[in-house]
């Protein structure tokens, strides 16, 4: 494999568990509605394709989902 299909897939496995750490808040605010569209969207059958062709763009999308969705679980 190479090295950067291999940051790419480290970079990605590395959000998708930071997908998780939003889960946190729920510990304060259990009655707070889980998110998970990163998740989702990495579990499409059509993922490796976007992430092959846009590499940069899959990491930026999924990070932002990630963010936007922690902002609405904490509140």
């Amino acid at each position: 494999m190479k090295t950067a299909q291999k940051t790419t897939d480290l970079l990605l496995a590395a959000l998708f568990v930071m997908g998780a750490m939003p889960g946190c808040a729920l510990l304060s605010n259990p009655g707070a509605q889980k998110h998970d569209n990163a998740a989702r969207l990495i579990a499409r059958p059509d993922f490796d394709a976007a992430r092959a062709a846009a590499p940069e763009w899959c990491r930026d999308a999924l990070k932002t989902i990630n963010a936007l969705e922690y902002e609405l679980e904490r509140k």
